[in-house]
C-alpha cells in the first residue's frame, strides 16, 4: 500500500524493539500515525494508526510509499542478532545495511529539498562517524548503552530504575522538551521558574552542565529539557503558546 498522511513516524524493521517503540509512540501522542517498513508477507500487528509498507527500505521507492518527505521522523532498528542467528549475523553487515536504508534516505531529502529527523540503531559504536556523513541525527549505540547501564548498576544500585523512568512514559515522571520563553535570560531564570512549577531544566541538546552555566544567556535557539510528570507540563504547556515535547 501507499501512505498518504503526513507528520507521521517511519519504522523501519520490524522486532521486538520496534514494537516496543510502537507502544511508546502510542502512549506519547494519542493522534500520530506510524508506518512500518518491512518484508513481512503482511503487517505484523493490526492498530487504527499503524500502517505497514512491505518492500526493502534500502529502495528510495518503499521509502516514498511510505511519504517520507512528508514525515516526522524515521527511526531505523538494526537487524536482529540472536543466539539462533549469531553466526550469520555479522554486526558489520548488519550496521551496513542500516547505514544504506539512512544513504537511501538522505538521497530522497536531496532530491524533494526536505529535512527529516533521522534515528538510527548502531551495533558497533566505531561505525558513527560513517553514519554522520549521511546525516543522520541521533544514534543508539545499542552494546554500548546496554554495558554502561550494566556496570554503573554494579556501582550504584538501582541506577537502572532511574534510566528506565527517564526513557519510558508509563512511569510518573519523564523528559519532555520545552520551549524557550521571552521572560528567561538566563539559565538561572528558566532554571528557578521551572523549578517553582515542578520541573527540573536538565539539559540544552546535549548539554548537561546546566548547574555550571546558570548566568550565561540561554541562546534563542536552545533545545531546553525538563524532567517533570504529566500533570506538571500540562500547566506549563498552559502558559504558553508553544507546545513542550514529550521525550
Amino acid at each position: 500500500m501507499k501512505y498518504t498522511g503526513k507528520n507521521h513516524i517511519i519504522l523501519i524493521g520490524w522486532s521486538d524493539k520496534s514494537k516496543s517503540a510502537l507502544q511508546e509512540v502510542f502512549k506519547s501522542d494519542e493522534t500520530i500515525d506510524i508506518v512500518i517498513i518491512d518484508n513481512l508477507e503482511k503487517a505484523p500487528m493490526m492498530e487504527e494508526r499503524l500502517f505497514y509498507v512491505r518492500g526493502d527500505a534500502t529502495d528510495e521507492e518503499a521509502l516514498l510509499r511510505a511519504n517520507l518527505p512528508k514525515a516526522k521522523g524515521v527511526i531505523i532498528f538494526a537487524d536482529q542478532i540472536t543466539q539462533d542467528n549469531y553466526a550469520t549475523k555479522d554486526p558489520l553487515l548488519v550496521d551496513g545495511k542500516t547505514l544504506l536504508v539512512a544513504t537511501a534516505i538522505t538521497a530522497i531529502e536531496e532530491k524533494t529539498n526536505t529535512s527529516i529527523h533521522v534515528t538510527a540503531e548502531v551495533i558497533n559504536q566505531k561505525h558513527i562517524r560513517l553514519f554522520e556523513r549521511v546525516k543522520v541525527d541521533e544514534f543508539i549505540p545499542t552494546q554500548e548503552m546496554i554495558s554502561h547501564a550494566a556496570v554503573r548498576s554494579l556501582f550504584s544500585h538501582g541506577v537502572t530504575h532511574m534510566y528506565s523512568e527517564l526513557m519510558s512514559t508509563k512511569y510518573e515522571e519523564t523528559m519532555y522538551e520545552i520551549p524557550k520563553q521571552d521572560e528567561w535570560r538566563t539559565y538561572r531564570d528558566a532554571f528557578i521558574d521551572l523549578l517553582n512549577k515542578g520541573a527540573t531544566l536538565v539539559a540544552d541538546r546535549g548539554d548537561l552542565n546546566i548547574n555550571q552555566k546558570l548566568d550565561e544567556r540561554i541562546p534563542d535557539d536552545a533545545q531546553l529539557f525538563v524532567i517533570c510528570d504529566k500533570e506538571t507540563i500540562s500547566q506549563i504547556n498552559s502558559n504558553t503558546h508553544i507546545r513542550s515535547r514529550n521525550l
